[in-house]
């Protein structure tokens, strides 16, 4: 498992020009063709042992840290955004693990002064990455202004996000289209975002102006939702249930008739009865989730308060906490990316934190590696896993 310098200039080769692709035939008499600035950068020795993609953006290995020594990973630099390869469903070797979908602003924060290349460079694009931390692609850099949170659809092919406008001075709320490459406006206030897909991505939910809104990717109509209608930030709709992670437990609902199913608190009924008069201090700190995440079919979620962290099975209704202990890693930490049954997690866009669960669904403390995932740029966040089905939902190749 580890990358060297020839391997890295083969996958860069395969990044540039798309996999599957029958080679073109060639007469034995032709003459060799000119080397390109890329290749020559590539013959050159490098301190780093760097390995170019194009002739501003490159690839550097490190070790990963963790308790498995030799675990080499890629950390990409970017200085040229708009030459780096951008994510295209047509590769199907883009898509034999999950993904996930992070900010990223790629270039130095700079000054108004600064050259327009280098302003764009330090500006947020959406990006993603396959969950063993290769194929680096941008998915859109079709906006000015910072990220506030994005979800793919089950699909791979519409990314909805929302960002804080330099241009509007409001929250722009966006569907992308990864194929045509378009983007469709839904709307722009200064509040709230968040955004559900259908579970065949047909329609996506999405808030605005502090109201439930649908849209229906094929009739491009929208429609307000009724008053008694919720989702929330994170969640997923599966197998005919919407599943709604709240700011204090799970609420799961009838797709097709918003009728409400079940819900699972992580409170007592003691406590619930207290909160509904008022809701304390200690009580918010103790159950508020204020992170939380969703396996892709909905079948366990997790989320993190101030004091506690909860692991959730959605079937069984089984709720497992663990007190917050700084000094100590958690039972139940590092769960920012829950994949399929919950086998794996990953934490963290800029580093990355990788663990393959214990059977019981715990953090292996003997088992785990993080590393650096981007080596330029100023920051990169809000990481959200997709293509979660993918490789069984496994994280990596076990087999390899």
């Amino acid at each position: 498992m580890t990358l060297n310098k020839t391997f890295l200039i083969a996958c860069t080769a395969i990044l540039l020009s798309g996999c599957n692709q029958d080679e073109p035939s060639t007469s034995s008499t032709a003459a060799e063709p000119p080397k390109t600035d890329v290749e020559l950068l590539n013959e050159q020795e490098w301190d780093d042992n760097r390995v170019y993609v194009t002739k501003d953006n490159y690839i550097l290995t490190k070790e990963a840290n963790g308790t498995i020594p030799g675990i080499m990973k890629p950390c990409f630099v970017v200085n040229s955004a708009k030459e780096w390869p951008r994510e295209d469903l047509s590769n199907a070797d883009s898509y034999d693990l999950p993904r996930v979908d992070f900010r990223w602003n790629n270039g130095d924060f700079v000054s108004a002064s600064a050259s327009e290349k280098a302003i764009y460079e330090s500006y947020d694009k959406v990006w993603s990455i396959k969950t063993d931390g290769t194929d680096l692609r941008l998915v859109t850099d079709d906006f000015s202004g910072d990220v506030r949170i994005m979800r793919r659809s089950p699909n791979n092919r519409y990314l909805a996000y929302s960002y804080a406008s330099r241009t509007s001075g409001g929250t722009d709320k966006v569907v992308f289209d990864v194929q045509t490459q378009k983007s469709t406006l839904l709307g722009t206030d200064l509040g709230h975002s968040q955004f559900l897909w259908a579970e065949d991505s047909s329609y996506l939910y999405f808030e605005d102006r502090a109201k439930y809104w649908k849209y229906d990717l094929v009739s491009g109509k929208t429609t307000q939702m009724n008053g008694d209608f919720h989702f929330s930030e994170v969640g997923v709709i599966y197998g005919g249930k919407r599943y709604v992670v709240s700011d204090y437990g799970i609420v799961v609902f009838n797709e097709s008739n918003n009728k409400r199913l079940y819900s699972i608190g992580l409170s007592t009924d003691e406590e619930d009865k207290l909160a509904v008069k008022n809701i304390s201090l200690s009580y918010d700190r103790k159950y508020f989730l204020k992170s939380r995440s969703i396996s892709p079919n909905g079948k366990y979620a997790w989320g993190e308060s101030a004091q506690y962290r909860y692991f959730i099975n959605l079937e069984s209704k089984e709720v497992k906490n663990e007190k917050i202990v700084r000094s100590e890693v958690g039972d139940y930490q590092y769960f920012e990316q829950l994949g399929l049954n919950a086998n794996y997690v990953r934490d963290g866009a800029g580093g990355v934190i990788f663990l393959k669960l214990n059977e019981d669904k715990t953090v292996p403390k003997d088992k785990w590696m993080n590393w650096p995932q981007v080596c330029s740029g100023h920051s990169a966040t809000l990481s959200w896993l997709y293509n979660g089905f993918a490789n069984n939902g496994a994280f990596i190749k076990e087999d390899k």
